[in-house]
């Protein structure tokens, strides 16, 4: 019985023990199933943070839709307004196109067909005269033996560059067998050079060398007549060439006889107004040369004038009549008006009867007086 008894006894223990382990395991149970719960809340709560995100994102989403069909809607204007502009765009192309096409045109009608770039131009080392506004030298261009002007920079300044394209002007417009042939020039930076055919000589340094013959005479000063008349009749205004001296009548040979041609004919008025007031050199002056003013009629008598000194030099040579070239000189300098007994024992020296006549017309003090050069052309032509 009491083996029994405590069988049960120890079976009831197992069982209590049991008992309290399955009471440990509910509890455990019941602890896994509140954290299970509290697991699922929270997993309900992030659900519901998610659908919320999920709604959010939704309406971004359809909000950033709304936007990119505005956007899309926008570029498709832009698109439509761009290529409108670019139609714009390339029909101004076309235009500035034909518009620079038109302006190039222009430009190469207008510009100065005188215009000759500095490095196509060659310069030696032999000088062929030299004066207060620069220096002549012999050079190259194209291949042929040209003579070169320089121009000190001293006397250069905007105004002087400008005169000295209008007096390019002049020169290219000029076309005569009896004047210097104006070849070009340069507008490069720097000092301006211009270029002409190469002669033999001048009158000048003919005359320092030996006399001339009434025929030689007779036909250099038809020459430097023919060009100065040509000068005075050139339209639409006359060309004064303002510096008729013998250093400017240059010489060439046509067989065995002297021809002469006129120099200086486009810049000698660039030379004046850069160097002096007066037109010409001192020893050529007329005796108005001083109040003479801008007038056509004034300056073309004047340059008959001057062109009388040089057809006096002719017969006069320097050397062996250097008193009486003295007296002359010694007027001019001082620019008196002429004295006319001195005048005519001066011109009584020449012996040719016409040159004598000829230059006695071209030395009256009144300019109005001296015959025109159109005139001294149909004398000078008349037989020696």
């Amino acid at each position: 019985m009491e083996q029994q008894l405590t069988k049960f006894q120890g079976q009831l223990r197992e069982k209590e023990l049991h008992e309290v382990n399955l009471h440990e395991q509910l509890r455990e149970k019941e602890q896994q199933q509140e954290n299970a719960q509290r697991q699922l809340r929270e997993m309900e709560q992030q659900q519901e943070n998610a659908q919320r995100q999920l709604r959010e994102k939704e309406q971004q989403l359809t909000n950033l839709q709304g936007q990119f069909r505005q956007k899309e809607e926008e570029t498709t204007t832009l698109e439509g307004q761009l290529r409108a502009k670019d139609q714009e765009v390339n029909e101004l192309e076309i235009t500035l196109s034909t518009a620079q096409q038109a302006l190039n045109d222009q430009q190469r009608q207008q510009a100065p067909d005188w215009i000759i770039p500095c490095d196509q131009i060659q310069l030696t080392d032999r000088c062929l005269g030299r004066g207060g506004w620069g220096s002549v030298v012999e050079g190259k261009y194209c291949g042929f033996a040209v003579a070169v002007k320089q121009i000190h920079e001293l006397i250069l300044s905007p105004h002087n560059l400008s005169l000295f394209g209008r007096e390019m002007d002049i020169a290219s417009s000029c076309r005569h067998p009896c004047l210097l042939q104006f070849i070009g020039a340069t507008n490069d930076e720097g000092s301006p050079l211009f270029v002409t055919e190469l002669m033999e000589t001048s009158l000048r340094a003919l005359l320092d060398k030996q006399s001339l013959s009434a025929t030689e005479v007779s036909i250099i000063s038809l020459d430097v007549a023919r060009a100065l008349n040509y000068l005075h009749q050139k339209k639409p205004s006359p060309i004064i060439h303002r510096d008729i001296s013998s250093a400017n009548v240059l010489l060439w040979r046509q067989g065995d006889q002297w021809r002469g041609k006129v120099s200086d004919y486009g810049a000698a008025n660039f030379m004046q107004q850069t160097m002096t007031a007066a037109p010409g050199a001192m020893i050529y002056s007329a005796p108005e040369a001083l109040t003479a003013r801008n007038q056509t009629v004034k300056f073309t008598m004047l340059e008959v004038l001057n062109f009388s000194t040089v057809l006096y030099l002719f017969v006069v040579v320097f050397r062996s009549m250097l008193t009486v070239f003295g007296v002359l000189l010694c007027e001019m300098c001082i620019r008196e008006l002429p004295d006319p007994e001195r005048r005519d024992q001066q011109v009584a020296m020449v012996t040719n009867r016409l040159l004598r006549a000829l230059i006695r017309e071209c030395l009256q003090s009144e300019p109005e007086t001296r015959p025109a050069m159109e005139e001294i052309v149909e004398e000078l032509q008349e037989p020696v």
